[in-house]
């Protein structure tokens, strides 16, 4: 008999489009703050209050909502640019990475590249991350939280 999927909703982030978005959000602070004829000491103080303002930013426009579906079989992992389903069999295991301002989930199989996606937990509401470690390790998987 099947049991009813489980079905969890995690706030991710395009790692890329995140890191472009960030870093030529600081270089055009740095080339407009050189560019304005003022002290050196309040371009300094004005391009470091701009840095939250550009993390912000990058934050809000690479935010990716990941919807994972656990069911006895399988692990579906999706967003709106893909979908990705992992048999349950093949997992070796799965890696939680804790880092400021998020984690890193590495999805370990025993053939094949790892999986890997960054939660954000900036300027973002709580996720069911809690919910989903709970299933994962009442399904037998090893997960490993870092």
């Amino acid at each position: 008999m099947k049991s009813k999927p489980q079905i969890f909703h995690l706030s991710t982030l395009h790692r890329g489009k995140y890191m472009l978005i960030l870093l030529v959000s600081i270089f055009v602070i740095g080339v407009g703050m050189s560019k304005v004829p003022i002290q050196e000491i309040l371009k300094i103080i004005i391009a470091l209050l701009m840095v939250p303002l550009a993390l912000y930013l990058a934050i809000k426009c690479s935010t990716l909502s990941t919807t994972w579906v656990l069911d006895d079989n399988t692990l579906q992992i999706s967003n709106a640019k893909k979908t990705i389903v992992f048999s349950l069999n093949h997992i070796s295991h799965i890696r939680n990475l804790k880092r400021s301002g998020g984690n890193l989930i590495i999805i370990n199989q025993n053939k094949g590249p790892a999986f890997r996606t960054w939660r954000n937990k900036l300027f973002q509401k709580e996720d069911d991350l809690p919910l989903l470690t709970e299933a994962l390790k009442a399904a037998n998987i090893e997960y490993y939280d870092m």
